[in-house]
């Protein structure tokens, strides 16, 4: 019974328009329910609470629609947080074009030979605080089709100068493994459960060459025209999938992590998570080498033998 009421339900939200009416009123029920007003400070004094100090490196994943009641602008929250990690710290969020699938899908079958990605004016598709923050001072932006990363501070540069030389955008080239090699990095998520942060593909990336799995993730080359910061036209030839995929971060959390590395807050209605970025890679690593994946699609049993990944020969 429980399985046919969710199937229904998973129905009439694919009817067109439904999902956004009733998101809309999910947002207008809840703003009366979650009264409490909050600001910049009041996140940032949350930040700090789980590990933020000067010299952090912090990356951040966000939805500002779920901000109820916040008093305060985005860039009130980039001002406040950079405050606090200063000059010898470095911030980071995810800054990947909007409509990125379509552009891909488009490269991948050559229909476009014009710049696709201008690393300074395509805007961000990773929500409205990435996008005001890929236009602050002293901003810059990695250069990749498909995770496009913008950095402020110390290693902006450091984390973002390969990766348009990057064979996948999460490689050794790729800020979200540079990140994750630092004890320092911590990654938020703020308004999206059990997120861990994009840096976990990573485990895809690196294990691509030795299990026939993860070589799933990475079946097709793409070539696209990007335009850098100077201006000058090149082209980018990375590796990326055309595969469905379902997964369960939150299995994954629930079952493995450390209690004292999986740490959340909530102001009001809104959910802060942290984890550390090295710590979190590295146990999806060798949760990976035990034969354990966050995904269910595609099924890793077929690749699964006496409860370990198939190496390729």
């Amino acid at each position: 019974m429980k399985k046919l009421i969710r199937y229904i339900i998973q129905r009439v939200f694919k009817i067109q328009g439904i999902h956004l009416f009733i998101k809309k009123w999910k947002k207008k029920i809840l703003k009366n329910i979650y009264t409490k007003k909050y600001t910049s400070a009041d996140i940032v004094d949350v930040m700090i609470q789980m590990g933020m100090k000067k010299g952090s490196i912090v990356f951040i994943h966000s939805s500002m629609t779920e901000f109820y009641n916040y008093k305060g602008t985005a860039k009130e929250l980039i001002d406040k947080i950079i405050e606090v990690i200063g000059e010898e710290g470095t911030l980071m969020m995810p800054c990947y074009p909007k409509n990125k699938k379509l552009i891909i899908e488009k490269c991948a079958q050559q229909q476009i030979s014009d710049v696709v990605f201008d690393v300074n004016t395509t805007p961000s598709g990773a929500g409205y605080l990435s996008e005001v923050f890929r236009i602050y001072p002293g901003v810059k932006r990695s250069i990749n089709i498909q995770h496009s990363v913008c950095a402020w501070g110390k290693l902006a540069d450091y984390f973002i100068s390969e990766h348009h030389l990057s064979e996948t955008c999460w490689d050794e080239k790729s800020p979200y493994y540079k990140m994750s090699q630092m004890d320092e990095t911590l990654v938020f998520a703020f308004g999206l459960s059990y997120f861990l942060g994009t840096m976990i593909h990573c485990v895809e990336s690196l294990l691509r060459s030795k299990y026939k799995y993860f070589s799933l993730f990475f079946g097709r080359k793409i070539t696209y025209t990007y335009s850098d910061s100077n201006g000058c036209i090149a082209t980018h030839t990375m590796k990326t999938d055309d595969i469905k995929r379902k997964r369960s971060k939150k299995k994954i959390v629930k079952k493995y992590f450390d209690r004292e590395e999986f740490h959340v807050r909530y102001i009001s209605n809104l959910r802060i998570e942290m984890v550390r970025a090295k710590y979190t890679l590295d146990l999806m690593l060798q949760l990976a080498e035990r034969g354990t994946t966050m995904y269910s699609r595609p099924s890793p049993k077929p690749y699964l033998k006496d409860g370990h990944f198939i190496e390729i020969v």
